[in-house]
């Protein structure tokens, strides 16, 4: 996968280019400031295949600066430069007058990159981009046409208007088109950013409103979660899902300062109507969060690397949400998979870290709980052996595995067990004996 570095402090003009760039390229795209912070990473990185630019940040003349690190280095790395139509006096760099044109964008970074034209004719945006149904279940209006597609023959669709731009519509009638059997409704593909903030805007406005009763917030983080999930993995991040991943998270810490009994609060979660990466998500939050708390653990942000890191584990599963359940090297053996979903699966806590740097509000070492949360040091594969692991990333994969059980448990019934008793005897040390004892403490705490 190729790697492009973009800086540009414009953010309507940033999510422009990076939702292109990942959805038409396939890149890895890593966000910079300035050259400052570039040059930083290119002596680390050098193998970085293209930088796109404006020509000057604040006063900072950031392509030259870059121009000449790349010719001083001898790198084999392209540069587009933004906003200008200056006569190019090297062979690694194209200019383009107009930074909005992303089309231009697109052909020039694919010309560097040397992907072929064909490739992107493949990938053309259609003129309808299709958007999961229930995306509507928390909008009672919305800022678009939105369409139906019916299939006219082999290789032809009809589009047919169902909502009108403005118009008002009731949960009800959009749960009747799932129970119906529709999954997708379609938007005009000019009309999609725009629905894309309208809809993020609607969610963090319920989510944040003081008045709503603890399991419908509950029920909305759950559907809004899912939103932001399949939306971030495909396209990365753009400011209206960080304005959404923010709210969630800020909300689930909450829930647990407000919650005086860990157990009352992961009832509430385990038994809403949500999905089950969020339930795990929330819940695998709640418990480590009680073991921090039980431990005295003062280190600095805790609390808020753990929401980050239970957000964000599996977000690589987001479509794929069954594989999430496998926790060993012997049930993914077991698991009768392909070659691509074994190789998502065993990668996807190293993917899902890589990923987390990118994003601008998480706390520093968040990737680090990520990559650690099966057990190995790397974040592929599945390893017991933890020993080494820094303690919050102990504690997060012992409040993740506990999660699993219980989860578990509760599908499949049966007689009740100590659900430690699988913990002590995969983590069989002397430290992750304490770190579960901290979980013991609060669940006989709820006995008594």
């Amino acid at each position: 996968m190729a790697q492009v570095i973009l800086i540009e402090n414009n953010k309507t003009l940033n999510d422009l280019i990076s939702v292109n760039l990942t959805t038409f390229l396939g890149v890895d795209l890593i966000q910079r400031k300035n050259a400052q912070e570039t040059l930083s990473l290119l002596a680390i990185l050098p193998n970085v295949d293209l930088i796109i630019t404006t020509n000057f940040i604040e006063d900072e003349p950031t392509a030259d600066l870059l121009t000449h690190y790349i010719k001083s280095n001898n790198l084999e790395t392209g540069l587009i430069v933004l906003g200008t139509d200056q006569l190019v006096k090297n062979d690694f760099t194209i200019n383009i007058a107009n930074p909005k044109d992303w089309e231009q964008v697109i052909h020039g970074a694919a010309k560097i990159l040397g992907i072929n034209e064909n490739v992107l004719l493949k990938k053309a945006t259609p003129d309808f981009i299709a958007v999961p149904v229930r995306y509507f279940l928390n909008l009672d209006n919305v800022n678009c046409d939105v369409f139906i597609r019916i299939k006219k023959s082999p290789t032809e669709y009809q589009f047919i208007k169902r909502i009108h731009n403005g118009d008002t519509f009731s949960k009800e009638s959009i749960k009747r088109y799932l129970v119906q059997g529709l999954e997708h409704f379609h938007i005009a593909k000019e009309n999609y950013k725009n629905f894309a903030i309208f809809l993020s805007n609607k969610l963090v406005e319920k989510i944040d409103a003081p008045e709503m009763e603890p399991t419908l917030r509950i029920q909305l983080m759950g559907e809004s979660f899912e939103i932001a999930i399949r939306e971030i993995s495909k396209l990365g991040f753009n400011s209206e899902m960080i304005q959404l991943t923010e709210s969630i998270i800020q909300n689930m810490v909450k829930n647990f300062e407000k919650s005086p009994e860990m157990s009352n609060l992961l009832h509430k979660v385990i038994n809403s109507e949500t999905g089950l990466l969020f339930q795990r998500c929330h819940m695998t939050s709640i418990v480590a969060s009680e073991m921090i708390k039980n431990l005295n653990i003062t280190e600095p942000q805790a609390f808020e690397k753990i929401a980050y890191a239970s957000f964000f584990h599996d977000i690589m599963l987001a479509e794929h949400e069954e594989l999430s359940k496998i926790n060993s090297f012997d049930e993914l053996e077991k698991a009768n998979l392909n070659e691509e979903q074994w190789d998502m699966v065993f990668n996807h806590a190293m993917e899902a870290s890589v990923l987390i740097r990118k994003y601008p509000e998480a706390p520093t070492g968040t990737d680090e709980i990520i990559k650690h949360h099966h057990g190995t040091t790397n974040g592929k594969g599945f390893s017991n052996s933890i020993e080494k692991l820094p303690l919050l990333s102990k504690i997060f994969i012992i409040a993740h595995h506990f999660v699993l059980e219980l989860v578990n448990f509760k599908k499949r019934g049966g007689e009740p067990k100590s659900l430690t008793e699988e913990l002590y005897k995969r983590y069989p040390s002397p430290e992750t004996a304490l770190i579960i004892k901290s979980l013991e403490h609060t669940l006989k705490k709820k006995t008594k």
